[in-house]
């Protein structure tokens, strides 16, 4: 009775952590890492699932704003099992598409441009935050496991 309770919470059941650089050159175009799957007793893990989101801070008190926007995703649907005490590690490549505001592409023009756009940036309370959000979609389980890693550019 308990141990289907647990199950159900997902208490010592499948977890999830993702191994990934945490800086990356501000030019790459890809994420590689890996996803480490382990578990209590032996499941069956349905599929991965990867998204790198960016979430875009403006403003300040009540004029703050925030938008998430989705870069890239990546998903494994081969079906694998985690035996009892093991861990499963499964590599990825993920590709991703970056969003320039006018500001970022204005930036780009020089160093001259890219100190006047940063001041303008720090003004108005603008910034990026990046996130890499991993989800095992595991047979039987009410609640998947999630592991959230943050990323930061040069």
């Amino acid at each position: 009775m308990f141990g289907r309770v647990k199950k159900w919470f997902g208490i010592e059941g499948t977890k999830i952590r993702l191994h990934v650089l945490s800086s990356y050159p501000r030019e790459v175009e890809t994420i590689n890492g890996e996803i480490e799957v382990h578990s209590k007793r032996t499941e069956r893990v349905l599929s991965l699932k990867l998204k790198f989101m960016e979430v875009y801070t403006r403003g300040r008190g009540d004029e703050k704003r925030i938008d998430e926007y989705l870069l890239g995703t990546w998903e494994m649907n081969e079906a694998f099992e985690v035996s009892e005490g093991n861990t499963e590690m499964v590599l990825f490549k993920m590709k991703f598409e970056p969003l320039n505001s006018p500001m970022d592409k204005r930036a780009s023009r020089g160093f001259l441009q890219k100190s006047f756009v940063g001041l303008m940036k720090s003004m108005k309370g603008v910034s990026s935050d990046y996130f890499i959000e991993a989800e095992a979609i595991v047979e039987d389980n009410s609640w998947n496991p999630v592991a959230k890693v943050k990323i930061v550019f040069d």
